[in-house]
C-alpha cells in the first residue's frame, strides 16, 4: 500500500511490461529514481513476460516491484501490472525508454482536470552510439513522436496515445477494462478509442510529459515494425467493424484505387530515384525511399495480418455497435483533443 497516504499528491504507478530487457534496466530505472515528484508517492512495477536473459532475476533485488506474466503478450503483461497497481494515475512506458525528471510530475498536473482520462506524452529520439541512414530518417522525420497521431481527424484514423508514454486516470481502467489481450499489437490504440467510445473523458497531449527512446535500429527492424502495424489494423478493424466499415472494403471500386494508389506510388518512388542521379538532394531521396518502403510493407502487413490472425484463431469481440455509432454520428472526436506544450517545442 501506499506510504503518507494523508499527502494531496496522487499516488502514481508506472507500469512497465519487460521481455529479455536486461541491457535497459539500469537505466530506465535510474532515470525513474531522477524524478522531482515525491518518491513515496510512486511505485514503479515490472511485468516480466517470459524473459530469459536475467531480467527477471536482476529485478528481483531492486527496488522496483516485479510481477510475472509467462503468457507472452504486451498486453497481458500491463494486465497482471495493473492488477498490482496501487495508484489513482497509472502511467505506462518500456523498458527502453528514459523518462524526463519531471515526467510524473507534469502528468499529475495534467490530471488535475478532471475531464482528462488519457495524458499523451512527447517520445524523442535520444543520441546513441546507432548512427546510419536510418536512424538519421526517423531523427528528421521525428518518427518516434505520437504527437504525430494529432494529423489522425477522420474515422477510424482517432489520435492515441504511444504505448510508450501513455498514462491513464485509474478511474478509466474501472469504467472500460484493462488492455486488449488478445491485441499482439495496437493495444495502445485500441484502448483509447474504447475511452472515447464508452467514457467522457479526453485525451491531453503534452509536449512537456516527455520520454526518450533508442529508435528502431535498422530498416529491418524499422519495416518489422511497419508489418506488425499492418496486423494490428486488421484487428481494430475486427475490434471496431463499423467504424472501420469503409476502409476495410474488399469492393471492385475499393480495389481499383487501392492497386491505381500503389502504381502512382510505384511511379513517384522510381522517379525521386532518377531525379537523385541528377542531384537531388540525397539525404531527402534517402528519406523519401524509406518512407516508400514503410508504406507498403504496412499495406502487405494488412493482408498477411487476415490470413496470420486467423491462422492464430485471433478474434477480439466486437465492441457494442451503439458506442461505434456514437462515434460515427460525432464525427469524430476533435473535440475531446488538448494539446499541451507544444509552445516549448518552438525555437
Amino acid at each position: 500500500m501506499p506510504e503518507n497516504t494523508a499527502s494531496p499528491l496522487p499516488y502514481v504507478s508506472v507500469v512497465i511490461p519487460a521481455l529479455n530487457c536486461r541491457g535497459d534496466i539500469e537505466d530506465c530505472l535510474a532515470a525513474l529514481e531522477r524524478q522531482d515528484y515525491p518518491r513515496d508517492r510512486f511505485e514503479v512495477i515490472v511485468a516480466d513476460n517470459g524473459s530469459t536473459d536475467g531480467t527477471r532475476e536482476y529485478l528481483k533485488h531492486s527496488w522496483a516491484k516485479l510481477c510475472l506474466c509467462p503468457e507472452r503478450g504486451r498486453a497481458r503483461a500491463l494486465n497482471a501490472g495493473l492488477e498490482l497497481a496501487s495508484g489513482e494515475i497509472i502511467c505506462t512506458t518500456d523498458m527502453s525508454c528514459r523518462a524526463e525528471s519531471n515526467w510524473i510530475r507534469t502528468i499529475v498536473e495534467d490530471f488535475a482536470d478532471p475531464t482528462v482520462g488519457c495524458v499523451a506524452g512527447e517520445i524523442k529520439l535520444f543520441d546513441s552510439a546507432l548512427r546510419g541512414r536510418v536512424i538519421d530518417f526517423q531523427r528528421r522525420a521525428n518518427y518516434m513522436s505520437p504527437m504525430l497521431a494529432l494529423q489522425r481527424k477522420k474515422i477510424p484514423f482517432m489520435p492515441f496515445a504511444d504505448g510508450a508514454n501513455a498514462s491513464f486516470r485509474r478511474k478509466v481502467f474501472d469504467e472500460i477494462g484493462g488492455f486488449e489481450s488478445s491485441f499482439i499489437k495496437a493495444a495502445d490504440v485500441e484502448i483509447c478509442y474504447r475511452l472515447f467510445a464508452l467514457t467522457h473523458y479526453r485525451i491531453l497531449f503534452d509536449y512537456r510529459a516527455l520520454m526518450w527512446e533508442p529508435g528502431e535500429p535498422s530498416l529491418g527492424a524499422l519495416l518489422h515494425q511497419r508489418l506488425r502495424m499492418g496486423i494490428g489494423w486488421n484487428l481494430m478493424r475486427m475490434k471496431y467493424p463499423l467504424l472501420y466499415a469503409e476502409s476495410g472494403s474488399r469492393s471492385a471500386q475499393a480495389i481499383y484505387w487501392s492497386c491505381r494508389a500503389a502504381v502512382g506510388e510505384a511511379g513517384a518512388f522510381l522517379f525521386r530515384n532518377i531525379q537523385a542521379l541528377f542531384g537531388r538532394d540525397r539525404a531527402a531521396n534517402h528519406d523519401d525511399n524509406i518512407r516508400f518502403l514503410m508504406s507498403q510493407v504496412q499495406s502487405f502487413g494488412r493482408v498477411y495480418g487476415r490470413w496470420h490472425l486467423r491462422r492464430r484463431g485471433i478474434a477480439p469481440t466486437p465492441l457494442d455497435a451503439r458506442a461505434q455509432l456514437r462515434l460515427i454520428a460525432a464525427g469524430g472526436v476533435a473535440d475531446r483533443v488538448v494539446v499541451r506544450g507544444e509552445e516549448a517545442t518552438k525555437p
